[in-house]
């Protein structure tokens, strides 16, 4: 059977660390499909610096294309949809487009999200409807992995589906990287890929001047 892969975010800006994820996530589940969804409004937290979707999800496909011997695709299903972008509606929504693979989703999500996976709307029914994987970014953070293996426990223990993605430290986020460009900080260069350095240049998005 099918096995299909989604990665959401804000991707603000994507940068190498979402890509060596998505690369590690694809490979070590032998995922026949992988499906990159950027948020148009996500529940959790606010785009910052008023970075449109369509900017975002550009970002995205940018940063993939060259990636031609994976099954990668960007989505906009999130992008289109108005109000806030919550995964168990847009796994609802794969499920139809996939119904061959109802049991083979795994729907990525970071060891830090984890940890409050609970707060997340109708979090018991998304669980039913995949399998999540838990990426993690920094494995020196003893106390966050430990807490990360505790919840992992407790949701197997209710019969939910939990795989651990054990990712190469990537130590710098969107955050950081937007802070680097309004600053001139042009160490921000070496966590972004040419194709989207070159766009966001272009585009002079972030106040880059």
């Amino acid at each position: 059977m099918n096995k299909i892969g989604v990665f959401g975010g804000t991707f603000n800006p994507i940068h190498r660390g979402h890509e060596l994820t998505a690369v590690n996530f694809y490979e070590k589940l032998k995922l026949s499909k992988l499906i990159i969804i950027p948020a148009n409004s996500p529940p959790h937290k606010i785009v910052q610096d008023n970075i449109s979707a369509a900017c975002r999800l550009e970002m995205c496909r940018i940063a993939f294309e060259k990636y031609k011997n994976y099954n990668i695709e960007i989505s906009d299903i999130e992008v289109k949809k108005e109000g806030f972008s919550y995964s168990f509606d847009t796994l609802k929504i794969l499920r139809k487009i996939y119904p061959e693979t109802q049991n083979q989703i795994y729907f990525l999500i970071g060891s830090d999200m984890f940890l409050y996976l609970e707060h997340w709307h109708k979090y018991q029914e998304l669980l039913e409807m995949c399998t999540f994987t838990v990426a993690f970014r920094n494995h020196d953070d003893a106390s966050e992995v430990s807490e990360d293996l505790k919840m992992r426990d407790s949701l197997t223990g209710r019969g939910y589906k939990i795989e651990m993605l054990y990712n190469t430290p990537f130590e710098i986020s969107s955050t950081e990287i937007r802070k680097k460009i309004k600053s001139g900080d042009l160490s921000y260069e070496n966590y972004v890929s040419p194709e989207v350095l070159g766009y966001i240049k272009e585009r002079k998005i972030y106040v880059l001047q």
